[in-house]
């Protein structure tokens, strides 16, 4: 693919100091490279894109720094791990990347290098998305995001391999050790909220928190949404039209789909709302009502 750069300003000509803009050609955002899908659409093509470096020096146990992950906006689709032993950006780095598109065991990354600039630095990074840990465990969506487990227990604090399972209530999901590891290890039965970003190991979506500043350990009180999901119960579930449920109080309710998007969202103020869900086509969905005192999760076939 070939670069652009911008010339130089006319000697002379210019009456006010000359500004360099760098002209390098954005041709793909980072959720048009993950295409939503398992697997991206453009495998095997040279892209260029960009995005701010949320964790770096990335580090296997047999092969040494292997990469960094970088992210484009907020929510799921927009993060990507870039397998790179060359370059060392800061995390808050924005960067600009040309690189092959490539599938490695099942994570989409970019690779091959080819061109490769800082843009800025000391950027604020996206915020992490709050996902419940059963959503995680099985959400291609959040691949090279960055996400927020909150007062999950750890119910296995050795897994194997630097590894560790924690379960908020919605299901298991575990962490890995590329960047980060407790010195003295998780503790069983303890309550942790870790941040860090999701990748693609071994078939399991695993976190991988970036430093001790990742991991808060304790329950943490005061904010609804992170407080651990309890079972909602839908019905009729399977549904082809609507469902009900039992609203403790006014709320917010949200679905989203298989790959993590956002297909309804609707405030709801009394305590047995009808939610018509007859648009949206045949599958399984995520559902989550979160109100004053906590929230409330459970999956629903449509028909």
């Amino acid at each position: 693919m070939k670069h652009f750069y911008t010339l130089a300003c006319a000697v002379g000509l210019a009456i006010a100091p000359c500004q360099t803009v760098d002209a390098q050609a954005i041709t793909h955002s980072i959720a048009e490279i993950q295409g939503e899908l398992f697997s991206s659409p453009l495998v095997g093509q040279s892209v260029t894109t960009t995005g701010i470096v949320t964790a770096n020096n990335v580090t296997s146990a047999t092969s040494g720094v292997i990469g960094y992950f970088i992210q484009d906006g907020e929510g799921p689709w927009n993060g990507i791990f870039v397998y790179d032993n060359t370059q060392a950006p800061e995390v808050g780095d924005e960067v600009i990347l040309e690189a092959e598109v490539q599938e490695y065991y099942d994570v989409t990354e970019l690779g091959n290098i080819s061109f490769y600039e800082t843009v800025s630095t000391g950027n604020e990074l996206p915020a992490a998305s709050i996902v419940s840990t059963g959503e995680l465990a099985s959400s291609e969506a959040y691949e090279g995001c960055l996400v927020q487990i909150v007062n999950a227990m750890c119910t296995n604090p050795d897994a194997d391999y630097g590894e560790a399972l924690f379960d908020d209530g919605t299901g298991e999901v575990k962490t890995n050790d590329y960047m980060y590891l407790p010195e003295d290890g998780w503790v069983q039965d303890e309550y942790y909220t870790i941040t860090g970003c999701i990748h693609y190991t071994f078939e399991e979506y695993k976190i991988e928190p970036r430093s001790a500043d990742d991991v808060i350990m304790g329950f943490v009180n005061g904010i609804s949404q992170w407080l651990p999901a309890q079972q909602m119960q839908l019905f009729p579930n399977p549904t082809a039209e609507s469902f009900q449920f039992n609203a403790p109080a006014a709320g917010q309710l949200m679905i989203t789909d298989a790959m993590g998007r956002q297909v309804l969202q609707q405030q709801v103020l009394n305590q047995t709302p009808i939610i018509s869900v007859g648009h949206l086509n045949s599958g399984v969905y995520q559902v989550q009502f979160v109100h004053a005192q906590g929230r409330m999760t459970s999956a629903l076939s449509i028909q």
